[in-house]
């Protein structure tokens, strides 16, 4: 850690004198622990389980550079939990590691070139976010072209090709929890000052390994296509935005099954005064029945896969859908209510989930007694999130927030472990601070 900071110190300095005659140069940082609390988070909690409790940590230290036609930005990131190296520790440097390091070149005013590690935010995050809830957050290794036209019109493409290794021979990859090839284009067009619409085009390529058919081990990429469009409606105090998104292509392993599945959404929020707003809305997220049996419905991979979304926007505060769990499952449909309060200094709010399995989840009790596939209640059950923020300080804020899963023996059987009979809840306190030590611009 002592040898990243000195580093960390000579490369502001440098920038700072390069910056302070120049160009616009920002150096700036962020602090944020987390307290959290965890009794059935992401799973249903049993008799027997005793409650986590634990604190984390982010440290970010960002450096941007803009001049002319070029920008320039590095984020230096240290994610720990408190107390989980000894003291006196003598291996620190470890810790620390780059989120985000890319560079901008403008070719023409409206058009520039993005490249090196970064953020992917694009609408509502469903499908592209940054995941800033995790302390680690997201980012990608690629390069993507940005056109901005003047007809409301904007456009990038994408592309990543990934490899664990500088190899000397075959492009075998072997990294874990990520994919190899991934190419999107993404359009936004505005309309007027009330209606806009976003397509977006996202391949996904990942490896599969097998035996090929000289009994050697042997690897191929596998692609999934997601396709689709938002649209959002916003005037006066109405705010209407519809998700529509459809996958296909083939599943990550071998034999490959044909991937068949969607995603739709409808959200209304209604600003009912300057500090109060409403929302109401309902997803879909297809999934796979656990009582149909055929060959031709086992072949088809019928769930949606939000790959690279901010989930834990979605679908509950507890992550009991898509954080890192339940792909590939019986689906979901998401009917929920929010009210938000906004007040100078504070901020709070809550949302009640109702949750449906999208696909039939299997009765076990009953196969178990008469061997045939049933489906059971749809019903999942209900989640409330409450949650709320204010200002500590300048530059300073506190983050707070509970939520209480209310699951059914349905929920039990189709997350696979748990009692939906015991409490199931989870809290956290979380404090953010953003300082920023130097910027040109407000000289």
């Amino acid at each position: 850690m002592k040898t990243v900071v000195k580093k960390g110190v000579a490369f502001a300095t440098m920038m700072l004198a390069i910056g302070t005659s120049y160009s616009q140069f920002k150096i700036s940082g962020e602090i944020r622990p987390r307290f959290e609390y965890r009794h059935g988070y992401k799973n249903l909690a049993d008799s027997a389980m005793k409650a986590a409790s634990f604190i984390d940590q982010r440290t970010r230290l960002n450096f941007d550079y803009k001049k002319d036609m070029l920008e320039f930005k590095v984020v230096l990131q240290d994610v720990r939990v408190w107390g989980n190296q000894s003291q006196l520790v003598g291996n620190e440097n470890y810790g620390v590691s780059v989120h985000e390091a890319w560079g901008i070149t403008y070719l023409k005013n409206n058009i520039k070139i993005k490249f090196g590690r970064q953020e992917l935010i694009y609408d509502d995050h469903r499908i592209l976010g940054n995941v800033e809830w995790a302390q680690q957050a997201r980012s990608h290794d690629g390069v993507k072209l940005m056109y901005t036209g003047k007809n409301n019109l904007q456009l990038h493409v994408f592309g990543a090709y990934n490899q664990s290794t500088a190899g000397l021979s075959g492009t075998d990859y072997t990294t874990p929890k990520s994919y190899k090839t991934m190419q999107f284009v993404w359009a936004n067009y505005k309309f007027n000052e009330a209606l806009k619409m976003s397509f977006l085009a996202m391949g996904v390529g990942q490896q599969v390994n097998f035996t090929n058919t000289q009994g050697n081990s042997d690897y191929q990429t596998n692609y999934t296509l997601t396709t689709g469009t938002r649209t959002v409606y916003s005037k006066n105090k109405l705010k209407l935005a519809a998700n529509a998104y459809y996958q296909m292509g083939a599943t990550a392993q071998f034999p490959a099954r044909q991937v068949s599945a969607y995603n739709l959404a409808l959200d209304l929020s209604y600003q009912f005064s300057e500090k109060l707003n409403a929302n109401l809305g309902f997803e879909v997220l297809s999934g796979n029945s656990q009582t149909d049996t055929t060959t031709a419905y086992r072949n088809v991979e019928h769930a949606f896969n939000p790959y690279f979304g901010t989930n834990h926007k979605f679908n509950g505060f507890i992550d009991y859908f898509y954080v890192g769990n339940y792909i590939g499952q019986t689906g979901l449909n998401d009917l929920h209510l929010g009210l938000v309060y906004s007040h100078d200094k504070f901020k709070a709010g809550f949302t009640a989930h109702g949750f449906l399995a999208n696909a039939p989840v299997l009765d076990q009790d009953e196969f178990i007694k008469t061997g045939e596939y049933k489906a059971m209640d749809p019903y999942l059950g209900t989640e409330i999130d409450v949650f709320g923020s204010f200002k500590l300080a300048p530059g300073t804020t506190c983050k707070l927030g509970y939520s209480h899963m209310l699951g059914t023996q349905t929920l039990e059987y189709a997350k696979g472990s748990g009692d939906y009979r015991a409490t199931s809840n989870w809290a956290y306190v979380m404090i953010i601070m953003k300082p920023t030590f130097f910027d040109s611009s407000k000289k």
